[in-house]
């Protein structure tokens, strides 16, 4: 185990940067997010989470797929965007954000259809999870196995140890960067400190039922009321879609602008009453509860069928994003208890 004082974190992140392109928590207008990093001073890591989740490094809210240019009145010369290949290390990330690109891996990355344009960035990333030291009211990432300790979806894992960070390798490639790197091994004051701060951690997590088995109990309940009562509030604002990490929905649009054009993709939110509306002007999900009734099953049920992975991380965003404090853990058990009556 090695360890990083926190004195010399501006350091280590200009090592970093001397041969990668590094993507931390800074301030931009008034707001910390994942950004590059132009100045090690920058690099903010005493936060509890961003309001804004990291998936954007691998997976844009806005992006230019292709270009075209109008020649004899035809858009026919098209221009591939080039991928970016930039070698990147992704500094800070909470572990439930780091689990996340893991599911994503499993949309973009993985069985017949693969995103070359997410593929270029995850290839070429290196992910430096920072534990969670002081999870929120809000967070229930154990309810899925997980804990605001958990490795997964990491390269190298940092902890709190009080005046100092300790350093682990979690992957080979992990390994590697951090052979080239000045750090000291960690002391045995340290390692106590870290483990007490860890267990001081997760004793502030909420008691949570686990999550495992939910896909069983919605498959039950596609007619129920709950869905309509539990919409009953929703704005359809479909701000909790955009700060989750998991979710993935996207539109494909071209802009044709006076001699060229693009194509772009950008996120989209199963909460929009547009997002089924068909040409025709019929919409399958003609209200709030078939949206909210989707948005469940997609995460719940949908994705554990198909990618055998829930679409919730339970980061909490959601909850603290909505402004009519819609609680998906309250939904959550709701579903549950709705399940256990339709098997008595």
């Amino acid at each position: 185990m090695l360890m990083l004082p926190k004195s010399e974190l501006s350091a280590f992140v200009a090592e970093l940067m001397a041969d990668r392109r590094v993507i931390a928590p800074v301030e931009r207008d008034t707001e910390l997010r994942f950004d590059v990093v132009e100045d090690p001073e920058q690099v903010n890591l005493a936060y509890r989470n961003t309001g804004k989740t990291p998936k954007a490094v691998f997976f844009p809210q806005v992006e230019t797929l292709i270009r075209f240019a109008r020649e004899r009145d035809r858009f026919d010369r098209i221009e591939a965007v080039p991928l970016d290949t930039t070698p990147t290390v992704l500094l800070g990330v909470r572990p439930c954000d780091a689990r996340s690109f893991l599911f994503l891996d499993r949309i973009f990355a993985q069985g017949r259809y693969l995103d070359p344009y997410y593929l270029a960035r995850r290839q070429h990333t290196m992910v430096v999870s920072l534990a969670c030291d002081h999870p929120r009211q809000t967070c229930f990432c154990h309810a899925f196995e997980s804990g605001p300790y958990d490795r997964a979806g990491a390269d190298i894992l940092m902890r709190e140890a009080g005046d100092a960070y300790l350093v682990e390798a979690i992957t080979e490639r992990g390994a590697e960067l951090l052979d080239g790197m000045s750090l000291a091994t960690a002391d045995a004051g340290h390692l106590a400190r870290a483990k007490e701060i860890e267990e001081n951690a997760v004793s502030r997590l909420q008691p949570m039922a686990p999550i495992a088995g939910i896909e069983s109990a919605l498959a039950e309940l596609f007619d129920s009321g709950l869905w309509a009562e539990v919409s009953e509030k929703c704005l359809a604002c479909g701000t909790c879609t955009y700060v989750c990490p998991a979710c993935h929905c996207f539109n494909i649009e071209d802009k044709l602008y006076a001699r060229d054009g693009e194509r772009v993709r950008a996120w989209d939110s199963c909460m929009y009453p547009t997002f089924t509306l068909h040409a025709s002007g019929h919409n399958p999900r003609p209200d709030q509860a078939a949206r909210w009734r989707q948005r469940m099953m997609h995460k719940f049920e949908y994705l554990p069928r198909n990618v055998d992975a829930y679409g919730c991380v339970g980061c909490g965003r959601c909850i603290l994003s909505c402004p009519v404090r819609l609680d998906i853990r309250q939904v959550i058990a709701r579903v549950q208890a709705e399940a256990c009556k339709v098997k008595a």
